[in-house]
């Protein structure tokens, strides 16, 4: 076995300094990235919102059309108010965040058994992000706006 001379022992290892310096590079590009992370994020959440919001509309469509007749939507507390006709009423639960705040114009939309819908606009805002979902008059589907 070699012997380690003086020389090699003393160039092992890192100093202080050097440690020092990384972790002030570490803690610069950690206060750089952490709220960059934190918005994209938040628009992480609000396209999964709107894309709830896309699906449950695609369901009452074809509810319309498997059940043959019409249903009539409406908005109630944030969430999907369907009249099913003969009385019958239901809830459809959007699992959205307590600040957003979604509306519909006209507070009526139509989905026929045709797959045809009347006119409407939904608006979802979330702060300061906002987001129209049209409804497709002849084909009664969502498209972003």
């Amino acid at each position: 076995m070699k012997k380690r001379s003086e020389s090699d022992a003393a160039c092992a290892g890192f100093s202080l300094l050097e440690l020092l310096t990384v972790l002030l590079m570490l803690g610069v590009m950690a206060g750089i990235v952490g709220p960059a992370i934190g918005k994209f994020m938040a628009g992480l959440e609000f396209r999964k919102q709107v894309g709830e919001v896309m699906a449950n509309i695609r369901a009452v469509r074809l509810q319309a059309i498997v059940s043959g007749r019409e249903i009539k939507m409406s908005l109630q507390d944030n969430n999907l108010l369907l009249d099913l006709g003969r009385e019958e009423q239901e809830v459809k639960e959007l699992d959205l965040d307590a600040e957003s705040e979604l509306r519909l114009e006209p507070e009526l939309v139509i989905f026929t058994p045709q797959a045809t819908a009347t006119p409407a606009a939904l608006s979802l805002t979330i702060g300061s992000r906002n987001r129209t979902i049209s409804m497709d008059p002849l084909t009664a589907l969502p498209v972003i706006r």
